[in-house]
């Protein structure tokens, strides 16, 4: 389920949603009318649930690090992928900032 605050966040839990999607938390040009998620919003989206929470939106190897100790569990990108002209080298460096980042959260 998308969420943009804590008590979306926390309605679609006790729904039952297992997972959340949360932004934009970059501006994005793949959804232009996507509003942004401060990083403190999601932080206390984080800190409100027990389901994981994964960040979408303007999300790129740049500014990737940014959400670290967020408390999210994983990233969704579109954009950081096919914009490139290596897909697959994007990629991994992509999960590997990830993964680096999640380990520390």
């Amino acid at each position: 389920v998308s969420a943009q605050t804590v008590e979306q966040a926390l309605l679609a839990q006790s729904m039952g949603a297992d997972y959340l999607g949360v932004g934009a938390v970059y501006t994005t040009r793949t959804k232009a009318d996507a509003d942004n998620v401060s990083m403190d919003t999601m932080t206390d989206i984080c800190a409100a649930v027990d389901i994981p929470v994964v960040a979408i939106g303007g999300i790129t190897k740049e500014n990737l690090s940014w959400l670290s100790g967020t408390g999210i569990a994983g990233i969704s990108v579109v954009s950081a992928i096919f914009a490139t002209e290596d897909i697959k080298g994007t990629t991994q460096e992509l999960l590997t900032i990830t993964r680096e980042m999640i380990h520390d959260c």
